[in-house]
């Protein structure tokens, strides 16, 4: 397991741990008061982990809907109408595919959720961005259950956990997909195994009542706890024909995921936490502007990982070549003898020549030659760091394609010969929330361009999101780049000569 910073939130708790190893190395609660903002955001300065963020709050809605199956810029335009249609007062909302029909058109079958009360998760997540650290994503207990059970053979199964800050979470799944999730608090007058009781036969009747549970289908239920309250729970459970039960125990079902946790009560929490980390979903209800640093990180990872690339490709090289002349060892002991003799002619002839020194127009020659030599040996991060520390400062670029190589054809400045290889950076993107207004984008480019031309980079732009040049043609470009504002640039530097 990687080393990360899990994060808990419920209603008016949030949880933090830091993990490395798999084991839980730091353990801090924050709770919802004037004070809790304030410990947190004094506790993240020492966190250089990315983040992941949990919730489990009860303003979680679920839509399904069938959509008409498109591709590309259409797609994301009738998903973004759906959210505004769903859910316009809050930014964390995600669409996830159920499954494509068979018959018909062949549509989509949709699930939207969002967490309805961004006023629970926006002061946290503010708090992560002040201090730029990389959130991964935001995700919820619903969305990362779905591992636990698929090993169950039921179509139709509730799955019910309970987490101890925020309540009986009860998850229905039909075929193994998400449908629908019910959050049910708990106070401290009543126990997981009377919640349970009393609230399984409601859940029952409103799957029925909703007709996710077909007419005369067996549900199965899946309840996860500590052993003594399951054993508790065998004898109170409501008796239903139409129930079947599955109990399982919590380290029984750690052990099977490799989580190396004792539980010592019915929480749930660090099941969902240890499973976030091992394998985050790919879907969240982050945005572009929430994963911003996590971004960055991921590609400063990316380059550390070229740049030793190239190191270590250099030294396998060398290697090769040292084995190689190992081959040639045989032959090179017989020379030995024949060298050493010529070595002692030639010792005695020049021993026989008169002292002079060698001019100095040849040794500044030679002197040249060596600084050329040098120069041309460069790397990657030496064009790489001041362009991210630009990027740093440019948060509304995000960078799609990356390319670095050594070309000697990039011409010199005023076109004067060079004798030093350039460095040329091929960076393809896109301008985020500008929401069609060109100008301001194709300035906020140029910022950028100048940005990197200070920085000593020679800047040519290959593609840019408006061609206002007198040959352009922008005729149709709100309704082709409403979404997106696409960008090309060839960066190139050259050590001084």
């Amino acid at each position: 397991m990687k080393s990360a910073l899990l994060l808990f939130l419920s209603a008016s708790h949030l949880h933090a741990q830091i993990m490395e190893g798999g084991k839980i190395v730091a353990q801090r609660e924050f709770e919802d008061t004037s004070a809790g903002p304030d410990d947190f955001a004094a506790f993240v300065k020492t966190v250089h982990y990315p983040a992941y963020l949990l919730v489990d709050l009860i303003e979680e809605d679920f839509r399904q809907e069938s959509i008409p199956h498109l591709i590309g810029g259409s797609r994301n335009a009738l998903l973004q109408r759906k959210f505004e249609q769903f859910y316009r007062g809050t930014p964390f909302r995600q669409a996830t595919l159920l499954l494509r029909q068979k018959t018909g058109r062949r549509d989509d079958d949709m699930l939207f959720s969002a967490l309805t009360n961004p006023a629970l998760v926006t002061p946290w997540v503010n708090i992560l961005l002040a201090h730029k650290i990389p959130l991964s994503g935001i995700y919820s207990v619903p969305q990362i259950s779905a591992p636990l059970v698929k090993d169950h053979p039921s179509e139709y199964l509730l799955l019910i956990s309970w987490e101890k800050s925020a309540g009986l979470r009860q998850t229905y799944f039909s075929e193994h997909r998400l449908q629908i999730s019910r959050l049910t608090p708990i106070n401290a007058d009543l126990t997981f195994q009377d919640a349970v009781t009393r609230e399984l036969p409601r859940t029952y009747q409103y799957l029925k009542s909703l007709s996710l549970l077909p007419a005369g289908q067996m549900l199965d239920v899946r309840l996860l706890g500590h052993g003594d309250d399951l054993l508790e729970l065998r004898s109170t459970l409501p008796e239903n024909a139409d129930m079947r039960y599955d109990l399982v125990e919590l380290d029984d079902l750690a052990g099977k995921l490799g989580i190396e946790h004792r539980f010592s009560d019915s929480d749930a929490s660090q099941i969902f936490l240890h499973r976030l980390a091992i394998d985050p979903p790919q879907t969240h209800y982050a945005n572009t502007e929430h994963v911003h640093y996590c971004t960055l990180w991921r590609m400063r990872r990316a380059l550390h990982w070229i740049a030793g690339g190239l190191l270590a490709g250099s030294l396998a090289w060398g290697t090769s070549d040292i084995w190689q002349s190992g081959w040639n060892a045989d032959e090179t002991r017989a020379m030995v003898g024949d060298a050493q003799r010529i070595q002692n002619e030639v010792k005695q002839i020049t021993d026989a020549f008169p002292n002079t020194q060698a001019p100095a127009s040849e040794m500044k020659s030679s002197v040249s030659i060596m600084r050329d030599l040098d120069r041309q040996t460069v790397s990657p991060g030496n064009a790489m760091r001041p362009l991210g520390r630009a990027l740093d400062r440019y948060p509304r670029i995000e960078l799609d394609e990356l390319g670095w190589k050594m070309d000697a054809a990039e011409p010199a400045a005023n076109n004067a010969p060079a004798t030093v290889p350039a460095q040329v950076v091929t960076l393809k993107g896109r301008l985020l929330g500008f929401e069609g207004n060109y100008r301001t984008a194709l300035g906020y480019l140029d910022r950028f361009q100048i940005e990197l031309e200070k920085q000593g980079y020679s800047v040519t732009a290959l593609g840019k999101p408006l061609d206002i040049s007198p040959g352009g043609n922008i005729s149709d470009r709100e309704e082709t780049q409403q979404e997106t504002l696409t960008f090309a640039l060839k960066i190139s530097r050259r050590a001084a000569e």
